[in-house]
Parts: structure tokens; sequence; C-alpha cells
């Protein structure tokens, strides 16, 4: 599938770039690629585990195996080499030494991985030291109570316009769904009421998430010296490019009146009266910092859409492969639902819903590896591991499929953290919300994920529609195997599910909200 998208954009390139244009660049980098090769990077402190013949090819089929392979072999860390250059592959045990560790920088491992250097991945870019984290603690994770109804809300008109409401069975589009709603829903929060409801700013929202990444795989096709022209040329990377333009000008009126309103409250001496909502906390949280309302916009549409979406359809594949599941959840959910309705402790009281999304992220976290970092100067870990200035590090998650931490790892346990829960010294390490070194699916540490406390909340309130008002089945149990592409793991998007309605056990309109 890899090879097939690469091939169509690669030939979407050749074909609408003038020939003249391709020739003169290609002698010019060709150049540049002869000069660059007389002075790559200083050869590493540690083996390398894919040095055969085409190593970026190994990592894109074979990651998974090759990491395996690599721990097996060496003694310690190892060189694995990506589709953008070497990476040291850390074992866990360095977990806290690399948190401490202030020279190994995660942002600005992210914008060279992630080509942040080209416009059409600008939103890759870092925002103001801390700001992103600041704005999304304060603004978001501490108000999660007064947005539950909302969200709950939403996701009943997600349903009644992409679901039909027959009790006979049919096929849905499962991956186009999902989309779908975890754009609505985080753009109801994020957003308010007005932009959920303009379906270009959806279309786009949707659009930019899943074309960014598939561009950004693309051009890491293309050798470094010629990945700007690529940039440049490749009809995705364009369509990126035309979308944010897109977008910006339909938030441009609103970001407008929020500063005509700034600007009115302080001549007259008064607070402004503005939403709030993910602008408003960007504003306060940058303390007077230049920044770029569109790309934080962007960069937090793509962060919800892309993990949200992720976890969500593979939540609901498993559920599928695994319906002896369905009775347990859909029994909880209607007797915490109508115990504490939408209250706070309703969500955290809906323990095996947790302990299912926590197992599927186990088997399926969005990467094998996690707590990716540069080093901005040489830096030296414990057992004498030496970082030179300019490498890249990661830690893997194999720990998440070890048998010395999880009996049968293998196999798929709904109720596996709700056991967890019991056994002395993981009571709080088995919450969906939870990191540990065993179990790093939202990474672990200081740059844990920010915002998994409101994913955490979203998938659930999304699950309990799902189970209360849906039978769900899936016809193959194999097409919730997920699929593989370097360190990345996503959900099948060939995978497709058959939904009917079922009769409400309760009325999910009326249940108490926190007070």
């Amino acid at each position: 599938m890899a090879n097939q998208t690469f091939n169509r954009h690669a030939g979407d390139f050749l074909t609408s770039t003038p020939r003249e244009g391709i020739w003169t660049a290609s002698i010019l980098l060709l150049g540049l690629c002869y000069l660059a090769s007389s002075y790559l990077q200083k050869s590493s402190n540690f083996p390398l585990i894919n040095d055969g013949k085409n190593p970026k090819s190994q990592f894109r089929k074979n990651a998974k195996e090759l990491i395996a392979q690599g721990f097996q072999k060496f003694a310690g860390p190892f060189n694995l080499i990506t589709d953008t250059g070497p990476i040291i592959m850390l074992p866990p045990e360095y977990i806290d030494s690399v948190n401490q560790e202030s020279k190994l920088n995660f942002n600005k491992f992210i914008e060279i991985n992630n080509l942040a250097k080209y416009d059409t991945f600008r939103n890759f870019r870092s925002p103001p030291h801390g700001m992103f984290e600041e704005a999304v603690m304060k603004g978001l994770t501490r108000n999660l109570p007064r947005f539950t109804k909302a969200l709950s809300d939403e996701m009943e008109s997600c349903l009644n316009d992409t679901w039909a409401q027959t009790s006979e069975w049919h096929e849905v589009k499962l991956q186009a769904d999902i989309l779908t709603w975890v754009a609505r829903l985080s753009s109801r929060i994020f957003n308010g009421e007005e932009l959920t409801r303009n379906e270009d700013w959806l279309r786009i929202s949707k659009d930019y998430t899943v074309n960014t990444f598939t561009a950004l795989a693309v051009c890491k096709f293309f050798p470094a010296p010629f990945r700007w022209l690529a940039e440049r040329a490749l009809p995705l990377c364009r369509k990126v490019r035309r979308d944010r333009a897109a977008g910006a000008r339909i938030l441009a009126p609103i970001l407008a009146a929020r500063k005509a309103e700034i600007a009115a409250a302080k001549r007259e001496g008064k607070e402004p009266n503005l939403p709030d909502d993910s602008i408003e906390w960007f504003r306060k949280a940058a303390k007077g910092r230049a920044y770029n309302d569109c790309d934080l916009q962007f960069s937090l549409s793509i962060a919800a859409i892309h993990t949200t979406s992720d976890l969500l359809g593979q939540a609901l594949l498993n559920l599928g492969a695994h319906p002896e599941m369905m009775e347990p959840l859909r029994k909880e959910a209607a007797e915490v639902l109508g115990r504490y309705g939408w209250q706070k402790v309703a969500l955290a009281e809906l323990r095996i819903l947790d302990s299912f999304l926590k197992e599927t992220q186990r088997l399926k976290p969005i990467a094998m590896a996690s707590m990716h970092r540069l080093a901005t100067d040489d830096v030296e870990l414990p057992n004498g591991i030496k970082i030179r200035k300019g490498e890249r590090t990661a830690i893997s998650s194999h720990r998440m499929w070890s048998e010395s931490d999880y009996e049968n790892p293998d196999t798929f346990d709904g109720f596996r953290f709700v056991k967890r829960r019991k056994v002395p010294g993981y009571e709080h390490k088995s919450h969906l919300i939870s990191t540990s070194a065993d179990h790093t699916a939202f990474s672990h540490g200081k740059h844990a994920c920010p915002g998994r406390f409101f994913a955490a909340n979203e998938i659930k309130i999304a699950m309990v529609h799902l189970l209360l008002k849906y039978d769900l089945k899936l016809e193959d149990a194999k097409r919730a195997s997920w699929k593989m592409y370097g360190i990345v793991m996503f959900v099948n998007p060939d995978a497709k599910i058959s939904v009917r309605r079922k009769k409400e056990e309760l009325d999910m309109d009326n249940l108490v909200t926190e007070g």
C-alpha cells in the first residue's frame, strides 16, 4: 500500500513538473549529493542492525523485527537506519535517564523527523517553549468535566448523521466515519459550535491530517537533497498547502474579531469578553510571546484527530474480533450511566472499558518506539553510553509485548488491566491515562501526551454511545489486524464492520450532568 501510494504521487510529480526543470534540478542536486557524501556524520559509537542492502527498505517493511533482532544481537543500544537517517534505539531501562537529560531534545527531533523546515509540514514546528503543553493542560485538561455533556450531544448528532437508524444489518465506512466523529468532537471543544457546523472547516481538518502524514511518508522516499523539490512539486503537498491556506481564511475573521474585542476592552479598561476555546487557551499560554494562531490550530487538530481516531478505530475492530466483550462492556456502561449519569465519576467508573482500551493500545500503540530525542550536545548516559551531538535516539516499546511484563503478551485480554489494578504496585499504573516503562503508548515522563486525558474521555463517551445504541459485527476477525510501516502501526484501512440499531436501555439525552 505504501509503495503504491509513493508510486502514484511520484508519478504525479514527474508528469506535473516541466522536464527541463527536472533535468536541471537533478544535475545540480546530484552534485550536492556528491559533496554531501564527503562529510557524512561521524561513525556512531553503536552497531547497526540493518546494514545490508537497502536498509531503508528493510526499515519500512520490517522495523519491528529489526528492533527485536537488535536487542537479541547486541548487549546495549544499536543504530537503526530509518527513512530520515540513523536512530539510536535505547532499551526501556534508559527512560528515566532520557527524561532527566535536558540535552536530549524532543521538539528538535520532531522538527527533523517530520521535515518541519518545509512549508508543507510547518505545523510540526515548535511553538514557544512550554506553550502548547500549558494551553492543553490549563484550558483543556482542567476543565474536562464541563465538556462531557457537549461531547455526548455531539456524538449523538454524529451518529444521526453517519449511521442509519435501521434495525437491519448494514455495512458502514468505518475509517471515514471515525474521522468525521473525531473531527467534530474535537472541534466542538476546541473551537465551539460555529466551526463545528462549518463543513469546509471539518473537511479541511480531516483532509489536512490524513494528507499531511501521507505526504510526509512520500517525501521521505526521496533522497534528502531532493526533498525540497518533491515538497514543492508533489500534488499532494500542494493540496496540503492549499488546505492550510483555506483553513486560515476561515479562521481570519474569527481571529480579527478576537483582536478587536481585546483592543476595545483594553481601551475601556475592562476584561475582554472572549469564548473559552483553544484560541484563548493559546493566547493566555503565550504570555505575550509571538506565535502563529493558524499553525497552532492545525497542530492541535492533527494531534487530536490522528491519535484519537486510531485508538477508537482499533477498539471497534477489536470489539468485532472479540464479541465476548460486548455484553460486559454494555452492562457496565448501562449500570454506571444509570447510577451517575454524565457526572465526572462516571467515566472513571467505566473500568472494563478503560481496560479494554488500554489493552487495545498495548498491543497496537501508534508506534513501536517512543520518547524520540535529538542530542543538542554530547551526552553521556549511565553505563558509559555516549550520544554525540546531532545523533537521534528513541526508546523501544517492546516491553509492552514482553512475557516478563505481561502474561500471554500476544493475546488480547480485555480484562487485563481490571485484574492488574488489584496487584500491589499496579493500582495506579493500570489506568488508560497512566504511563509507565512497560506501557509507553502515550510515551512516558515529561513529554507524555498532554492531551491523553481529553482523548480518553472523548473515546469513552463515543464508545458508550456505540455500545448502548448499536450491535456490531466483523465478518472476518483477521481484518482487525493492524498494518505496519516503519515504526508506525496503524488501523487496517480496508477493514469493514456491519452495524444495526438496537433499542436503547437508557435515555442518554436526559442523564444527570455535572452540577
